[in-house]
């Protein structure tokens, strides 16, 4: 019940003029940036990607310098060290210590900088994983507003055919109330009238739901689409791209489709990768330093035995290390040789899902080119048939009007002309469709303006 309740509301806006009542008209460039600013999936891989951001800064400050600094202050009762003259007490004192250090990695068999490399790569390839995720949210909004504009013009269609049958039931019923047609006649002609009428029920109900699948894809609220309605451009095939070869989409989406870019990244990332796997097998050379000083409160000033003030005491104990260790790995039970072959894997890997992206990708244009190719076939020759059966039709209708004709061929010629107009329009739009498609896989922007 309330999917009904909705598809009555769409229906009732639909009809109504936008212009009219100073609702939004929404171009196909709208609905595509509120889809990517809304939709929830965008929003998340963004956030994955914030985090590769952040994975990528943090590998950088690998490079630096870390720093420490310590303090600490304690209280001693009972038995205890002193720790100014090392003897054994029984009393009260207090002792702290201040200090600071820090170490840097020299040489660590350029690990450090794959890695850094790794990140950046990894990030590159979560950015073009939001771009193709937005692609594909664009391929789904060109879709349902192309259905929009194929079910506005279905409707048209079913609505002219219905006015034309209803003008024919006024003038066979005058007919029928002379005396000059059988009421048969008139019967099987207000079938068809019944009939088209649930056509062009159907016909809306469609259109309703086309609007209601668009804003679905927008993340636009159910509550909105008493205000949605989209721009209505008059597409004819002629508005459509010429279709370019399979090979020369095809040499142009390996250049420029997010989708290539981010396997290609990702491949690079594990490469990298492996590179610092190898590095880290590698000896280490680092260099520390330290500095620091300590306190007691029961040291005495020497040569004077005064009490030690603390303060002269940081400084006169105060001392300095500097230190440049050489770390060699000989044995650590496989870990480095497991985490290389790994690696490898992750390498050979990452080819292969290139290699199979580029297959999915061209066997897709291969998809979208016959598609695009059947549909204008099918629209040549569908023209033909359309002409053909208005002809047909119009010189049905002038014999059935002058009663040489039945009701039944009537009908016959009247669907016949339908389902052509209907075939026609499908392929008309079919062909755009694959044709914007396979432009948008090039590199380019999907557009449905008119030519003039």
């Amino acid at each position: 019940m309330k999917r009904i309740w909705i598809l009555t509301g769409l229906l009732c806006f639909i009809i109504i003029s936008p212009e009219a009542n100073g609702q939004k008209v929404w171009t196909l460039v709208e609905c595509i940036d509120h889809a990517h600013e809304n939709n929830l999936q965008v929003k998340r891989v963004n956030l994955q990607s914030k985090s590769a951001e952040n994975n990528y800064l943090y590998s950088r400050a690998q490079v630096l310098p870390n720093a420490n600094v310590g303090l600490d202050y304690t209280y001693n009762q009972g038995r205890a060290l002193n720790t100014d003259d090392y003897e054994w007490i029984n009393q009260e004192f207090y002792d702290g210590s201040v200090g600071f250090n820090s170490r840097m990695n020299l040489f660590s068999g350029l690990s450090t900088y794959n890695n850094i490399l790794q990140s950046k790569y990894s990030l590159l390839s979560q950015v073009e994983s939001v771009k193709e995720l937005k692609n594909d949210i664009t391929i789904q909004i060109a879709g349902a507003y192309l259905q929009i504009l194929f079910n506005v013009e279905l409707l048209k269609i079913a609505e002219e055919q219905l006015k034309v049958t209803e003008q024919q039931v006024a003038k066979k019923e005058k007919l029928v109330e002379v005396g000059n047609l059988s009421r048969g006649e008139l019967y099987e002609i207000q079938a068809q009238m019944s009939r088209e009428r649930s056509t062009v029920t159907s016909a809306r109900n469609d259109l309703a739901i086309s609007y209601l699948t668009l804003a679905q894809h927008m993340d636009l609220e159910i509550h909105s689409l008493d205000e949605f309605q989209i721009s209505i451009p008059e597409l004819g095939i002629e508005d459509a791209n010429v279709l370019r070869s399979i090979d020369s989409v095809y040499n142009d989406a390996l250049v420029v489709l997010p989708r290539v870019k981010a396997a290609e990244y990702n491949l690079i990332s594990f490469e990298k990768g492996l590179k610092a796997e190898i590095g880290g097998a590698f000896p280490s050379l680092s260099l520390r330093y330290a500095t620091g000083s300590f306190y007691n409160s029961l040291a005495v000033t020497p040569g004077t035995g005064d009490p030690y003030p603390w303060n002269d005491q940081l400084i006169d104990k105060r001392r300095q290390i500097i230190t440049l260790g050489l770390n060699v790995p000989i044995f650590n039970r496989l870990y480095s040789q497991n985490q290389i072959s790994n690696a490898k894997v992750s390498v050979l890997d990452a080819e292969v899902a290139l290699d199979q992206t580029k297959q999915i990708l061209y066997k897709t244009i291969q998809q979208a080119y016959a598609d695009a190719r059947a549909a204008l076939d099918n629209y040549d020759s569908n023209l033909e048939t359309v002409k053909a059966t208005d002809e047909a039709f119009n010189y049905t209708e002038q014999r059935f009007n002058v009663g040489m004709v039945s009701s039944v061929d009537y009908n016959i010629a009247k669907n016949n002309q339908t389902r052509a107009q209907s075939d026609l329009l499908q392929a008309k739009y079919l062909y755009i469709f694959n044709t914007k498609i396979l432009d948008f896989w090039a590199g380019r922007t999907i557009s449905l303006e008119v030519s003039n």
